[in-house]
């Protein structure tokens, strides 16, 4: 595409102007530098002095030039320099220095660059602690065997992963390296895009104006991309927390046509961009379903994890799938391969995806039992000895999703839950806002289903438990549009109707207190993606509702939606509330069936041996 670039630098009234073809070389050499542009302006012919040019074209000419002093010219097997290749002009170039005009060749000596301050910021880089560990899936990203484009990456786009590589993550390193990507944006090309893009995201540096400048370059060469550059193009966006959806979708879309290309770990990586910017695409699922049996048995715990996760965050149900990875995971469990935080992650998952299966449920709960009790060994100090990550024992959060898990949505034993409180009671003072919400359920659960717990516990995580309890949560409620219209059918139909947080203190109830009965509004996201089954923690809500001695009357917004006009909901509501009242005097106390977690009955093989089915 041509390209005109103008500088308007005010020189004398008039104005300078610079050549595509001189910005091309300053961009091929990558340096930098007011002595460079000088000299390139007198190469240039140019004799007049702009200030404002040298600050702006300052950034090309000296790094690459100034490294190789007066031996970047000296010959290489493959005819270039050491280091970074400076292209010799052709005969008939435009370039200084070409062949066919008599002059010397283009060398940093007949631009007059050999004395150039040796200081750049840029080649003063250390690495730093990069608190992750480095991915294999990364590393191999850009070199000579990944088969992408990033081996026609310009010179600019392989510092900056050279950087982010090394875990350097200096504020001016990466600001300066934000506006070289504001400048060169126009003449970026696909391996450029997908190393600009990952070398940001490695380090988790945002600049919304160089992140804008490249953008529009991944739909002009978006069928350029390897399926790896477009997986970890999508995984940049999440680490970025860059939401563009045009971008979103648009590699979305082109991951889909290429899905008979896709690995185990194309698949994690996929799901979790999609999970995490709450992308609802049938489409994308059903191919993941597909593929799953095919490469299901090549993919680590850590991908089966972040599969098994995204599928719970976007409340996909996918019971063939669901068995497929189970497989996998009770094979890793059994092995003790989940670290701490991958082993959290999963049950958390599965409860929440209402898929309870007895082997399974047993396989995590030995693997968690093991790491609950390296660290009671280690006692109450273990917190403060330092990085936890050599002793691969649970941190709080893993502690109250596995908490939550066991105690709220599969069962668990008395012994295993106090295990989990004590751990918990010596790190209270760590738990936070989110934490401490989640705990509040969880204590009532406790109280009802574990009373003789309560008996036993001692005296520090008693008084831990309770300050969970007592904790204020801060949180934003609102009520739903046709939640309020339901409140105002009740009051219409002369029921006393109080709005108030019975279990959760972010959701409302509609409760009336006359009967002490609660209506439920289940609304879509009280049901799975594409379904009519409730999620767990909406059948969970309900739970504790009835362990707290309320009458539920569930109210799916499927059928209140199917009303029409006044008369028609005020009937459907009364004859509710006479069906809750007959199971009512027939039933015992406590929570219905229709609450109750969903068991699976079918059989894990280890071996995975009937995969086959899956396809079909």
């Amino acid at each position: 595409f041509v390209i005109s670039i103008r500088w308007d630098c005010h020189v004398r009234g008039g104005s300078a102007f610079v050549s595509p073809a001189c910005y091309a070389l300053m961009w091929r050499l990558g340096a930098t530098g007011k002595e460079a542009c000088r000299a390139l302006r007198q190469s240039c012919g140019r004799t007049t002095q702009t200030p404002s040019t040298s600050c702006l074209l300052a950034s090309w000419l000296r790094a690459g030039v100034r490294r190789h002093g007066s031996d970047a010219g000296a010959s290489q097997p493959d005819g270039g320099s050491a280091g970074l290749r400076l292209r010799q002009p052709q005969a008939g170039s435009r370039f200084p220095g070409a062949g066919g005009r008599g002059k010397a060749p283009l060398t940093p000596g007949s631009l007059g660059l050999e004395d150039l301050p040796s200081h750049d910021v840029m080649d003063d880089l250390q690495p730093e602690d990069v608190g992750e560990e480095e991915d294999g899936f990364e590393e191999s990203f850009g070199s000579p065997s990944s088969g992408t484009n990033t081996q026609r990456a310009g010179p600019l786009a392989r510092k900056m992963w050279s950087c982010a590589r090394r875990g350097v993550r200096s504020e001016e390193v990466w600001a300066r390296f934000s506006q070289r990507v504001v400048m060169t944006g126009t003449m970026v090309g696909p391996g450029d895009v997908a190393l600009m893009f990952l070398a940001f995201a490695r380090v988790k540096y945002r600049d919304t104006k160089a992140l804008d400048t490249i953008s529009p370059f991944i739909l002009r060469h978006i069928d350029a991309f390897s399926t790896t550059e477009l997986v970890l193009l999508m995984n940049g966006h999440k680490k970025l927390e860059y939401e563009r959806l045009d971008n979103i979708h648009l590699l979305l879309n082109a991951i889909c046509h290429r899905y008979d290309e896709w690995t185990g770990r194309h698949v994690a990586l996929a799901s979790n961009a999609v999970a995490s910017f709450y992308i609802y695409q049938p489409s994308f699922w059903r191919k993941v379903a597909m593929c799953l049996p095919k490469i299901v048995w090549s993919m680590n715990p850590l991908e089966l994890s972040n599969l098994v996760s995204a599928m719970a965050r976007v409340d996909r149900r996918d019971p063939r799938s669901m068995i497929i990875i189970a497989r996998m995971c009770r094979r890793c469990a059994l092995r003790h391969l989940f670290s701490q935080e991958t082993l959290a992650t999963t049950m958390n998952a599965f409860s929440k995806l209402d898929f309870n299966h007895p082997k399974l449920a047993k396989v995590f709960e030995d693997a968690a039992i093991v790491k609950l009790d390296r660290a009671l060994e280690l006692g109450s100090a273990y917190r403060k000895s330092g990085s936890l990550r050599g002793a691969d024992v649970f941190d709080v959060q893993a502690l109250v999703l596995v908490l939550q898990t066991l105690v709220c949505l599969v069962g668990t034993s008395d012994e295993v839950a106090l295990k989990l409180l004590t751990l918990l009671a010596w790190s209270k003072d760590e738990v936070s806002n989110y934490q401490t919400r989640v705990l509040k359920t969880t204590a009532i659960v406790l109280r009802r289903q574990h009373p003789e717990l309560i008996k036993k516990m001692s005296r520090e995580v008693r008084e831990a438990l309770q300050s969970f309890e007592k904790s204020p949560v801060k949180v934003n409620t609102f009520e739903s549009r046709w939640i309020a219209e339901m409140r105002r059918t009740l009051r219409k139909m002369d029921i006393i109707v109080e709005l108030k947080p019975l279990v959760d203190e972010q959701v409302l109830d509609i409760w009336l207190p006359s009967s002490k009965a609660v209506v439920c509004a289940v609304g879509p996201y009280g049901y799975y993606a594409s379904t009519t089954h409730r999620t767990a923690y909406s059948k969970l809500h309900q739970r504790i509702l009835e362990m707290e001695g309320y009458t539920c009357l569930t109210v799916p917004y499927f059928e209140w939606s199917e009303l029409k006009t006044e008369e028609d909901k005020m009937v459907y509501l009364w004859s509710l509330g006479r069906k809750a009242a007959s199971k009512e005097k027939g039933a015992a106390s406590g929570p219905g069936a229709e609450s109750l977690p969903t068991i699976v009955a079918e059989d894990l093989q280890s071996d995975l041996s009937d995969l086959g089915e899956a396809r079909l």
